[in-house]
């Protein structure tokens, strides 16, 4: 039953990236304390997505370009550690480096979606070609119940499938990459801010002089 509706909510704020609101309920510094809260491990939650935050902070929806799912790759990750080791940092590094390729997938399954809503807007201007312009509501309503059924089937296999996978890779882990885990548990922040920095390079700062 829990991850029917984590599946949901997941829908739900992913849907915020492009398809309703955009009230910023989709980023990871509020997605993963989201579900870290709800799971009992906060702080998890928030680790992680502030790592993700500053690593992708760059991936943002402008014009036809489809993002990489953050989204996806904070909640599920964190989902994963808080269920099977809950607490333990190690887990919750190797979590979200599982989570990466499926938050690729998902924005392929995206790509494929968006693809599809064509065939919803040409019925649409059908629709408004022989005067019914109610066609025009129901377009958008149509397209956000497709998004949402989608995302929500998207994340129940991925939490499902990439779970067991993450909880069969963390009991293999050898002792030198368990090592390695818990030191990026603490570099990858700064790393994340250093990437935060690169990207916000040509940003002038006042009273700060900078070499172009």
């Amino acid at each position: 039953m829990d991850i029917i509706i984590f599946s949901l909510v997941g829908a739900v704020l992913s849907a915020d990236i492009t398809m309703f609101g955009q009230f910023m309920i989709s980023r990871p510094i509020f997605c993963g304390p989201l579900f870290g809260y709800i799971l009992g491990d906060i702080h998890t939650g928030l680790w992680l997505g502030m790592i993700v935050e500053m690593m992708w902070i760059n991936e943002i929806p402008m014009g036809v370009a489809v993002p990489l799912d953050l989204t996806v790759m904070t909640s599920t990750s964190v989902i994963w550690v808080c269920h099977f080791f809950k607490g333990s940092q190690e887990a919750a590094i190797l979590a979200l480096a599982v989570a990466i390729p499926f938050a690729y997938l998902y924005k392929e399954v995206d790509v494929a979606g968006r693809k599809f809503n064509t065939y919803v807007m040409h019925w649409v201007e059908a629709g408004i070609k022989d005067g019914k312009e109610n066609r025009i509501s129901m377009g958008i309503y149509a397209g956000l119940f497709l998004y949402i059924v989608r995302a929500a089937l998207m994340y129940f296999v991925i939490i499902l499938i990439g779970g067991l996978l993450f909880k069969q890779l963390f009991s293999y882990v050898p002792v030198q990459l368990y090592v390695a885990l818990k030191k990026a548990w603490y570099y990858l922040p700064v790393l994340g801010f250093g990437a935060v920095l690169y990207n916000f390079r040509s940003i002038n700062i006042p009273f700060i002089k900078t070499n172009n």
